[in-house]
C-alpha cells in the first residue's frame, strides 16, 4: 500500500542522514572535497566543531516528526481514497468514519461567515445523497501536536483496531519519545530554541534509540491501518 511505500522511503531518508551523523560524531571529524579548476585541483576541508554537530543532531527531530505526521496523514488519506475508489457513499460507511468526515468537511471557526457556513451545509447535503465520500481537504492539520495519545485518538475516532500497537507500546519508551520529538520540533519550528541548544541535549546513542522507537511504533500502526483497509472495517455491515 502507498502508506508502507511512503513510510519506507522516508525511513531510508532518515537512515541516510543518520549515516552522515554517525561519521561526524567521530573524533576530530572534517569534510574534504576536491574542486577542479581547469588543470588545477584544489582540496577544500571543513572542520566539524561541536556547534555544527549539535545543529545536525537537532535536525533529526524535524525529520522524525515529519515521519510521524506523514504516516498518520497518509493513513487517513488512504482510508478515504479506498472509500472513494469503491464508490461508497455516506450511509455505506460506519458512523465513526461519518463523523470524522464531517469534522474534516466543516472545521468550526468562530470567524466563519454566514455564507461559508451555508455553503458547507449545501456541500454536505450534496455529498450525502449524490457523491462518494472524499476528504474535503488534503490538509489534515494537527498543528504540531502529534504524539502517541493523539495518534491513539485518531485511530479510535475512525474505529481502527490498534491492539497490536498497544501490545508493543511502552509509555516510557514510545510514549515519552513521541512527546519529546513533538516538543523539540515545536521549539525549532517556532524559534523558541536554537538548533544548537536543542541538539546539545542529546547524544547520538539517544538519537538512535529515538529513531528505533518511532519506527517500531509507526510500523505497528501501519499494520493496523492496512488490516483496517483490507478488511473494509470502514464499511457499514448490512443488517
Amino acid at each position: 500500500m502507498a502508506i508502507r511505500e511512503e513510510f519506507n522511503k522516508r525511513v531510508a531518508e532518515i537512515n541516510s542522514f543518520y549515516e552522515i551523523l554517525s561519521i561526524i560524531e567521530l573524533e576530530n571529524p572534517r569534510i574534504s572535497a576536491h574542486k577542479v579548476d581547469g588543470e588545477n585541483i584544489f582540496e577544500t576541508q571543513l572542520q566539524i566543531n561541536s556547534s555544527k554537530i549539535d545543529t545536525l543532531r537537532s535536525t533529526t527531530y524535524l525529520l522524525l516528526y515529519n515521519l510521524i505526521e506523514s504516516t498518520i496523514y497518509n493513513s487517513v488519506v488512504t482510508v478515504f481514497d479506498e472509500i472513494s475508489d469503491k464508490g461508497l457513499k455516506y450511509f455505506d460507511i460506519i458512523e465513526d468514519v461519518q463523523k470524522y468526515w464531517l469534522n474534516n468537511l466543516y472545521k468550526h471557526d468562530d470567524k466563519k461567515k454566514k455564507e461559508t457556513i451555508i455553503e458547507t451545509i449545501m456541500n454536505v447535503a450534496i455529498q450525502l445523497f449524490n457523491d462518494t465520500i472524499v476528504l474535503a481537504s488534503n490538509e489534515i492539520n494537527y498543528g504540531g501536536s502529534l504524539d502517541a495519545q493523539t495518534i491513539f485518538a485518531t485511530a479510535k475516532s475512525m474505529r481502527i483496531d490498534i491492539g497490536n500497537v498497544h501490545r508493543i507500546y511502552d509509555k516510557n519508551k514510545h510514549g515519552q519519545t513521541l512527546i519529546e520529538i513533538k516538543r523539540k520540533r515545536n521549539w525549532l519550528a517556532h524559534g523558541e530554541k536554537s538548533f544548537i541548544e536543542v541538539g546539545s541535549t542529546s547524544s547520538f546513542l539517544q538519537l538512535q534509540e529515538t529513531k528505533d522507537y518511532v519506527i517500531t511504533f509507526l510500523g505497528e500502526f501501519i499494520i493496523s491501518v492496512e488490516t483496517y483497509i483490507t478488511n473494509q472495517h470502514y464499511k457499514r455491515v448490512a443488517v
